[in-house]
């Protein structure tokens, strides 16, 4: 995996990114979500799941900034999980559980 770079240093950084463009190592988290999701501790992942459903709302596109490249397969398929998921009741459960 390449370097991890500075964030804040690059162009087009934005706080709210989970990825970060022109960083190598979010890049190829970015190509390979299997390691995306692994190194996320939990604060990163409520935030990844969050960030995933309001860059598909857009009523919220101005608070979520722009999607870098990087994190786009990432909240995709964080999306399509919540909505499979909502669609069976299961995050309902997993929301009267906590």
């Amino acid at each position: 995996m390449s370097a991890h770079n500075f964030h804040e240093s690059l162009p087009g950084y934005d706080y709210r990114q989970i990825l970060h463009d022109r960083c190598g190592e979010c890049e190829a988290r970015g190509r390979d979500l299997h390691s995306a999701l692994a190194y996320m501790d939990g604060d990163t992942f409520q935030r990844a799941w969050q960030r995933a459903y309001d860059a598909h709302r857009p009523s919220s596109r101005d608070e979520v900034g722009r999607v870098s490249d990087a994190e786009a397969p990432l909240l995709d398929v964080l999306y399509n999980i919540r909505m499979r998921l909502g669609r069976t009741e299961v995050l309902k459960a997993l929301r009267d559980a906590s």
